[in-house]
C-alpha cells in the first residue's frame, strides 16, 4: 500500500484541481453583470499552519447594489494580509440568476491554485507510477 501513496496522493491534488477548474470556469460562465462594490468590513478567522504557527486569515466583506437590493457578501478567498482595504471600490461580476455569487473582475487567483493543484497532481501521480514500476 505504501508504494502507492504517491499515485494515491497525486490522484487527489489532480481532482481537487479539475474540481476548483470546474468551479471557477461555471462561476465565470454565471457571472455577468458587471457592477462596483465597495469593501466595507473585514472578517478575521485564526487559522493555524503546517507549522502550528497561529495566524489570522482576512475575508473581505463587500456590497453591491442589484437594482434596489444591497447585497453584502464576505469574498470566499481570503489572504494573511489583507488584500483590500476598508472602502477600496472594486469592480465584481455577479450571477443574475442568484446575485450573492459573484467574482472579482481580472482576479486570476482561483485559475491559477486550480492548474496548480492540477500539475502538482500529474507530477505526483507520476512520480508515484516511476516509482511503482522502477525495479529495486
Amino acid at each position: 500500500m505504501q508504494k502507492f501513496l504517491g499515485i494515491i496522493v497525486g490522484i487527489i491534488f489532480l481532482a481537487v484541481g479539475i474540481f476548483m477548474f470546474i468551479k471557477n470556469n461555471n462561476l465565470v460562465k454565471n457571472c455577468t453583470v458587471e457592477v462596483e462594490a465597495t469593501v466595507v468590513d473585514m472578517k478575521q478567522e485564526l487559522s493555524t499552519d503546517s507549522d502550528d504557527m497561529m495566524t489570522y486569515m482576512y475575508y473581505p466583506i463587500i456590497e453591491y447594489q442589484v437594482g434596489e437590493d444591497t447585497i453584502r457578501e464576505t469574498m470566499s478567498n481570503g489572504s494573511s494580509t489583507p488584500e483590500y482595504s476598508i472602502n477600496e471600490r472594486l469592480t465584481i461580476l455577479y450571477n443574475p440568476n442568484k446575485t450573492t455569487e459573484f467574482i472579482v473582475k481580472g482576479d486570476k487567483t482561483s485559475s491559477i491554485f486550480s492548474i496548480v493543484f492540477m500539475v502538482l497532481g500529474v507530477f505526483v501521480t507520476g512520480y508515484g507510477i516511476v516509482m511503482v514500476v522502477k525495479k529495486d
